[in-house]
Formats: structure tokens, C-alpha cells, sequence
């Protein structure tokens, strides 16, 4: 998602166009006043203390989910991962689009709707490793009722302004089907139940394609921050991850060795995020307004970020086994794995810079396709020198993107 090649000021203007259906007709004066209010850049606002609160929930779903994903790497529990963390993570999504529109700490009624949903998400993070087996109920049932008090929550601001009615209704029709189907899926045993969750997730994407045709209330700090703020949250399960692999197997020279290996993997990845990735997005939307400021944050941060997010998570599951077994070699699934990681995570930023300023950086595409040939014919190596070797690419990659930017009209936006 790394806008790599900013260089030089892009040529189209990052803001509405003139084929925008938010322009297509002479707004009102009125209408104007709306789109202002629930659209000001200037209002910047950051995260609360409840919504870090609620994220404590989530922290522990991306362990229990990386836990999950450990037991076994073949296709079935990859593919059920998958759904299960695109189920939590548009459960995520729903609060950080409310957060966007509203103080969920200040409004009295959302702050309670927050605090009611942390227990019952809690039980729904608690079902995860057994949500296809005896706790299926549990999962959908809690599911279902943070969904309705989330979806309740955002529906009383977005159907009051006139402004947002409409988008939030477009999403909602579909949207609230979701949950209904996670509901029905918890009570079905084997492949239906499978199907069900898997179709709720895609109506989720569904519900966002069409719901952000509109206009809807973001506040781009807010927004971009909670993100980043998720970002640190994967991180830190990496983190996780090798010090109870470490302690497990017990401190020596060895286990030293993988620590040092995969711990430089995950500052890197900490770099090719954090460099400037946040302020990019959150100037993106700043510069732009109405339906596309809807479409950007959708397409760079609510789906743009899932594939980073499943890509730290990947690392995860790898470095806990590189930790105590660094001399090994890696077998297939876990080399697999970790190309999985670096091209989930490269072909978020590609697609970001490309859908922001239409141009790809040379240097993370050779990056891509290195890592894959290397995971694909590292099978003799030791595991910590893959790591090693593909961590010391990544950072190449990221000192010339770093460099590129840091040269380009837009490298005020460096942190």
C-alpha cells in the first residue's frame, strides 16, 4: 500500500471529478452546508480510549486466529481462516466506520453500545479455534448480536442526515443479512456451515462496493488512524509469536539466532508501513470529498488493509516455528506461507499507489517476484537464512521507496 513512486506530483487532482454522481447535478446551498459538516478535514479527531478498550478484544482475536491457522497449514484450514478473520475483521470495520462518523467515547448511547458489545465479542473471540466444531452456536450468536447493536449504532447518525441516509440504507439492506447467516451457519454442522459463513463474508464486500456510492461521515485522521492502530496490532502478535516460541524452547546461541532473524522481519514490516503510509492516506482523504472519499476509504484502508493484516498474521505463524528450529529447513507450507506474507502485503501497496497516483515502484515488484522464486527454491536452505535474505531484500526495496519518496513533492508527509 506504499504510494513508492510519488516522486513527482501526480498530473489528475486527488479530489472529486466531474463524473463524480456527487457532482453530477448543481448541489443546493443547503445540501452544500451538509456535505460540509459531515465532511470537514479540519475537525481531526483521534482515537479514544473506548476504542482502544475494544481493541483489546481484538488483539486477542488475531492470536486465537493465528493459533488456529497453526494447527494445520493445508487448504480446508487456510480457506476457513480466511473466512473467519474477514468475519472479524468487517466486525472491526463496522465500529471504525462509526467511530469515523461519531465520538463513540462522547455519545453517551454509543459509549454504552460499545461497552454492552466488548463482553459478547469477547465470547465470540473466545469460540474462534472451535467456531467449525461444538462451538459454532457460540461464534454465530455472539456474531449476530454485535453486528445488529453496531449496525444499530451507526444507523441512528447516518439515517438522520440527509446527506448519509441513503448510502447507509444501500449498505444496510445487504449488510444486515450477514449476520443472519453466521446466526444460521452456527447451528449447521460440516460444509453448510462453511458455505453460509462464506457467503456472508462476500455479501460484506457486497454491501461495501454498493454502499459507497454515496456520501458517508469520515473523518480522515480518525479513520487512518484506527487503522494503523490494527496494523500495530498484527505487529505485535509477531512480537508475541517469537518470545513464547523462544520460551518455550528455552533461550541458547540458537534460538538467539531465530529471534534476531525474524524480530528484524517484523521492524521491516513495521518500516514499509509506518514510513509514510498513514499520512499519504489520511492527505488522500482530506483532498477528496463526497462518494470518493467514501471509495478511498474502502478501497485503500477497509478492503486495502485486510490483505497487510493477513500478511503479518502469515509472518506470525512462520516465525513461531522459525524461532526455536532456525537451523532447519523450512518445509513446504511455511515457505508457502511466507511468500504468502510478502505478496499479500506488496500487492496492498502496489494497489494503493496505483489507485492513487496511477504508477507501480519497479522495486516492489522485483521484490515480489524474488521472494516467491526464493521461497519456491529455498527448500535446502537454512530457515534462518531465507528469513534473513528476504528481510534484507525488503529492506533494499523499502530504502529506495524511502528514497523516492523523501525526493518527490510529497515527502513533507514523511514521519
Amino acid at each position: 500500500m506504499i504510494v513508492a513512486a510519488c516522486q513527482q506530483e501526480p498530473t489528475t487532482t486527488i479530489g472529486p471529478d466531474k463524473d463524480d454522481d456527487t457532482f453530477a447535478r448543481r448541489p443546493s446551498i443547503a445540501r452544500l452546508l451538509r456535505f460540509a459538516a459531515v465532511n470537514d478535514p479540519s475537525d481531526a479527531r483521534h482515537a479514544t480510549n473506548l476504542e482502544l478498550f475494544l481493541d483489546l478484544v481484538f488483539v486477542f482475536a488475531v492470536t486465537q486466529i493465528t493459533g488456529y491457522l497453526s494447527q494445520d497449514l493445508a487448504w480446508p484450514t487456510i480457506g476457513r481462516s480466511l473466512i473467519i478473520s474477514w468475519l472479524v475483521w468487517s466486525l472491526w470495520a463496522q465500529f471504525t466506520w462509526a467511530g469515523a462518523a461519531i465520538d463513540l467515547q462522547r455519545d453517551w448511547h454509543a459509549r454504552l453500545i460499545v461497552l454492552i458489545s466488548i463482553p459478547v465479542t469477547l465470547v465470540l473471540v473466545i469460540a474462534v479455534p472451535r467456531a467449525y466444531d461444538d462451538l459454532g452456536p457460540w461464534f454465530g450468536g455472539a456474531y449476530f448480536v454485535v453486528q445488529a447493536l453496531v449496525l444499530t449504532m451507526q444507523g441512528w447518525t447516518a439515517v438522520a442526515n440527509p446527506v448519509t441516509r441513503r448510502s447507509f440504507l444501500q449498505f444496510s439492506a445487504i449488510a444486515s443479512i450477514s449476520p443472519m447467516l453466521v446466526l444460521i451457519g452456527g447451528f449447521i454442522d460440516g460444509n453448510g456451515r462453511v458455505l453460509l459463513w462464506g457467503i456472508s463474508a462476500t455479501l460484506f464486500i457486497v454491501a461495501g462496493l454498493i454502499g459507497a456510492r454515496g456520501e458517508w461521515a469520515i473523518n480522515p485522521s480518525h479513520f487512518v488512524e484506527r487503522h494503523g492502530l490494527f496494523v500495530i496490532i498484527a505487529l505485535g502478535e509477531v512480537l508475541v509469536a517469537i518470545g513464547a516460541a523462544a520460551n518455550e524452547a528455552g533461550l541458547n546461541a540458537t534460538v538467539l539466532l531465530g529471534v534476531l532473524v525474524c524480530a528484524a522481519g517484523a521492524c521491516v514490516y513495521w518500516w514499509t508501513y509506518f514510513a509514510f503510509l498513514p499520512n499519504v492516506c489520511e492527505h488522500v482523504l482530506n483532498e477528496s470529498h463526497g462518494a470518493r472519499r467514501a471509495q478511498l476509504a474502502r478501497d485503500l484502508l477497509t478492503f486495502g488493509h485486510f490483505p497487510i493484516v493477513g500478511g503479518i498474521i502469515a509472518y506470525s505463524v512462520v516465525v513461531h516455528h522459525v524461532t526455536p528450529n532456525p537451523t532447519e529447513s523450512l518445509a513446504v507450507p511455511y515457505r508457502a506461507l511466507l511468500a504468502a506474507s510478502v505478496v499479500l502485503i506488496l500487492c496492498s501497496y502496489l494497489h494503493t499507489q496505483f489507485r492513487v497516483v496511477h504508477r507501480l515502484a519497479r522495486e516492489r515488484i522485483i521484490a515480489l517476484v524474488a521472494t516467491v522464486a526464493l521461497c519456491a527454491g529455498g527448500g535446502a536452505l537454512p530457515a534462518w537464512s531465507l528469513v534473513a535474505l528476504i528481510v534484507t531484500m525488503l529492506t533494499a526495496m523499502q530504502a529506495v521507496t524511502y528514497r523516492n519518496f523523501r525526493n518527490g513533492g510529497l515527502a513533507y508527509l514523511t514521519t
